[in-house]
C-alpha cells in the first residue's frame, strides 16, 4: 500500500475530547512558580502559554523544569478523568480516514493522559501516530511536533492542522502548514498575528 500524500492533524484537548483542563490556570501558576523563584518572565500583551514558559526555563533556569512541570502534570492528571468526547469527534476521524487521509494526534499532553484519553473513547482505531510532549524537544507554539509527522510521512504533499487554541495556530503557521480553528477565541488570533511578527522579527527565524 503506498503512502498517504495526506496528513490530517489533530489537537486532543478541547478540539477531540473537552475536559476542565484550564491551561490558562496552568499559564498563570507556571509563571507565577517562575517568578517567585526570581527568574525573569518578560511582560506582553499576549499571555504566555505553558509551552513557551517551559522554553524560558529551559532556555534560562534549567534547574527549575522538573519541579515546574508537576503544575501541568497535576493538572492534566485531574482533568482527564473527567474528559467528555467532542460530538462528532469519533465520526470526523473515520471520515478523514475514508477521504484518503493519514490522521494523527499532535498534543502537549503527555503520554500517559493521551492514551488514557484516547484509549476511554476508543479514538485509537482511527489513528495512525499520536505525538505528546514525550515525542518532541519543543511544545506547541513551537512545531517541533511537526517534524514528528513528517518523518512517518516523507513523502506527504499536504498536512492540515486542527486546533481549537491560539497556540495551535501558531504552531501550524511556524510549520509551514494550513491551521482549521475550532470553536477558537476571534480575538486570540488577532493578537497572534502581531505576536508571531515580533517573535519571528526577534529570533531571525521564518
Amino acid at each position: 500500500m503506498s503512502a498517504p500524500e495526506s496528513v490530517c492533524v489533530f489537537d486532543l484537548d478541547h478540539t477531540l475530547v473537552n475536559s476542565p483542563l484550564d491551561l490558562r490556570a496552568v499559564g498563570r501558576e507556571m509563571e507565577a512558580f517562575i517568578r517567585a523563584r526570581g527568574a525573569t518572565v518578560p511582560e506582553r500583551e499576549l499571555r504566555w502559554s505553558g509551552a513557551e514558559l517551559l522554553g524560558l526555563v529551559r532556555q534560562d533556569a534549567a534547574h527549575l523544569e522538573d519541579e515546574l512541570m508537576q503544575i501541568p502534570r497535576r493538572h492534566e492528571r485531574a482533568a482527564m478523568a473527567e474528559a467528555i468526547l467532542e460530538p462528532f469527534a469519533r465520526e470526523a476521524l473515520a471520515a478523514m480516514k475514508q477521504l484518503g487521509y493519514a490522521t494523527a494526534i499532535w498534543t502537549n499532553n503527555d503520554r500517559v493522559v493521551a492514551d488514557f484519553v484516547l484509549g476511554r473513547f476508543e479514538l485509537g482505531a482511527h489513528l495512525d501516530l499520536v505525538v505528546t510532549r514525550d515525542e518532541m524537544t519543543a511544545l506547541k507554539p513551537h512545531p517541533d511536533g511537526l517534524r514528528v509527522v513528517r518523518e512517518r510521512w516523507p513523502a506527504a504533499d499536504r498536512i492540515v492542522m486542527v486546533g481549537d487554541s491560539w497556540v495551535d495556530g501558531a504552531a501550524a503557521q511556524a510549520g509551514g502548514i494550513p491551521f482549521i480553528r475550532y470553536r477558537g477565541h476571534p480575538e486570540a488570533y488577532s493578537a497572534l498575528a502581531s505576536s508571531l511578527e515580533a517573535s519571528v522579527s526577534a529570533r531571525g527565524e521564518c
